[in-house]
């Protein structure tokens, strides 16, 4: 008989499921809950429940629960709850003899953790495992959590495994070297880069920069600068692979909000395309080749957005010197599913 997985997810923006994946963009937690999901039945019996369930249904051999915990299992070995432990304790007394995990994606900072006081930060690192999704996100909440003495945490980390199952790597979609994109949430970087692109387009007005946000419905204000930048909005997750696939570059100007792992980044790589970011969060420990992707910094003036260095790469590259790029090894899914295996045994 196999274990019985539940993920509990009480805080998720939105209604997801395998469904809706294929329509319209998710954001990086719920869209990477689903294809783990979609893994581990393979091994587990898997329950996922959310706030917009109105009523259980099943769909990939998954069944989609709603959040009442009368609608839920009678047992269950093994338990997610995502990103915030307020559900830990009713959980922890309907399912006494189940093993607890913590499923975070969000430094611990931004976080509800920063504002938790140190007795039921204690409490939680007592009864559960705190799962991250890079070496940059547990160190994070390590070196929190020590600032809060907290005892003996167990903190491990997976990362998001990226998988190409529209091959979109080896097709044959061909490269505008004036087509530029940005898919990230808005506050990841856009203000800067629509300052970037303002430069990047006096130089060359045949550039075009292509915004969409796979995150959330979210009606982005700006210049439209005589047609040059193209609003693609929501995005499902093939669409936002296939322009990523036809443009020069990436652009992750983003230098405020660590990312925790930086799915962008990997997906870009993924399908051979180069992205310029900060050096900021788990960005280096993500992309393939980072000397060649990350923004150096100007070692003769202070220049705290590196202007210059930017655009000059972003014109050697239209020029020419565009760096190969690929997925990182350690991302395929193979890899990432013999850690969930061992973590979860």
């Amino acid at each position: 008989m196999m274990k019985k997985i539940l993920f509990f997810d009480a805080v998720a923006p939105y209604e997801y499921n395998y469904h809706i994946l294929q329509k319209k963009g998710l954001g990086a937690s719920e869209s990477y809950l689903l294809a783990v999901a979609n893994e581990l039945k393979k091994n587990f019996d898997v329950d996922i429940a959310t706030t917009f369930v109105k009523y259980n249904y099943t769909q990939n051999d998954i069944v989609f629960k709603k959040l009442n915990l009368n609608d839920l299992g009678d047992n269950y070995d093994i338990i997610f709850i995502q990103r915030n432990p307020q559900n830990l304790k009713i959980l922890k007394e309907k399912y006494p003899n189940a093993k607890f995990f913590i499923w975070l994606h969000d430094f611990f900072e931004s976080s509800i953790w920063a504002s938790l006081p140190q007795h039921d930060l204690q409490y939680i690192c007592d009864h559960t495992t705190l799962l991250c999704v890079s070496e940059w996100h547990r160190n994070n909440f390590k070196i929190n959590l020590l600032l809060r003495k907290i005892n003996d945490p167990k903190i491990e980390f997976i990362h998001f495994f990226i998988d190409d199952d529209l091959k979109l790597a080896e097709s044959n979609i061909k490269v505008d070297p004036n087509k530029l994109c940005f898919f990230s949430a808005g506050h990841k970087g856009l203000e800067f880069t629509l300052k970037i692109f303002e430069h990047l387009y006096r130089m060359n007005n045949e550039f075009k920069l292509y915004i969409g946000n796979p995150t959330y419905d979210q009606d982005y204000k700006f210049d439209n600068n005589n047609g040059s930048i193209v609003n693609l909005k929501n995005q499902p997750r093939n669409r936002v692979l296939w322009h990523m696939k036809g443009s020069l570059a990436t652009l992750h100007l983003n230098d405020v909000y660590p990312e925790t792992f930086g799915c962008v980044n990997a997906e870009s790589n993924m399908v051979g395309t180069p992205v310029l970011c900060f050096d900021i969060g788990a960005t280096k420990e993500i992309l393939y080749n980072p000397n060649e992707q990350l923004i150096q910094p100007n070692p003769h003036r202070v220049d705290l957005h590196n202007l210059t260095y930017i655009t000059e790469k972003i014109m050697s590259w239209k020029n020419g010197f565009r760096p190969e790029v690929k997925l990182n090894p350690k991302f395929h899914k193979e890899i990432i599913m013999k850690k969930w295996i061992e973590i979860l045994s």
